[in-house]
């Protein structure tokens, strides 16, 4: 199982970097600065390595640095994430690739595919149409719920949240002996396409009541019996 070092001082992208991981099967590895980084790099040898290019104190352009000067780091590729203008730090020092704030989950993945040939793995989905109701920064939306998996879901919804956004989520699902209500938060990963409104969430925190919950109600769906 090929390994991911991901060092961000701040949670810039952390996690949403680790949701894709999660969707591949990869381990994620987590630093919170350069020297942790470096510690960990030496210890777990990772496959890859994801650096914030503006940490405090040892920077990413930093750490790719002393990296790429360690020839037992010489060939494992190290991706910068920035704003614009890291391009050029990232060859100076020596980094294979970089990636724009936000993290784009799809520029994640064709990363991931491009120096470790993974793919994301398919999980069942069920097509639903729910209603549900979200919050972000104290305010409530709502929109249909479909495509409802263990991983996460898309929800059509006209409200617009960033890729990377974190939101609770709450929607009944039917069960062996009634309905019941999931309770969750959830990371937007990915907008809707090709006209259709809304966004793609992979849950993030599940209790263990609600992950039964859903369990249950995706084994009904499976069969066939759970009302439209």
């Amino acid at each position: 199982m090929p390994s991911i070092l991901l060092v961000d001082d701040s949670g810039l992208f952390r996690g949403a970097a680790s949701e894709v991981l999660r969707r591949t099967g990869c381990e994620a590895l987590e630093a919170a600065g350069g020297t942790e980084a470096l510690d960990i790099a030496r210890q777990e040898r990772p496959s890859l390595i994801v650096v914030s290019a503006g940490m405090k104190g040892m920077t990413g352009v930093d750490l790719a640095r002393v990296l790429k000067a360690d020839p037992g780091f010489a060939k494992t590729p190290i991706v910068l994430v920035g704003p614009p203008g890291t391009e050029a730090q990232a060859q100076r020092a020596g980094a294979d690739h970089t990636l724009p704030l936000p993290l784009d989950p799809e520029a994640f993945f064709a990363t991931l595919r491009r120096f470790l040939q993974v793919m994301p793995r398919e999980e069942a989905r069920s097509a639903v149409e729910w209603s549900i109701t979200f919050w972000r920064d104290g305010l409530q939306h709502s929109g249909t719920i479909r495509d409802l998996s263990r991983g996460g879901f898309f929800v059509r919804t006209p409200v617009r949240q960033p890729v990377g956004a974190r939101v609770e989520v709450s929607f009944d699902v039917p069960v062996e002996r009634g309905v019941r209500t999931i309770v969750a938060e959830a990371l937007v990963v990915r907008l809707g396409k090709d006209g259709e409104r809304g966004l793609g969430c992979r849950f993030f925190q599940l209790s263990a009541g609600s992950k039964g919950h859903l369990e249950e109600c995706l084994r009904i769906l499976a069969l066939g019996e759970a009302p439209a």
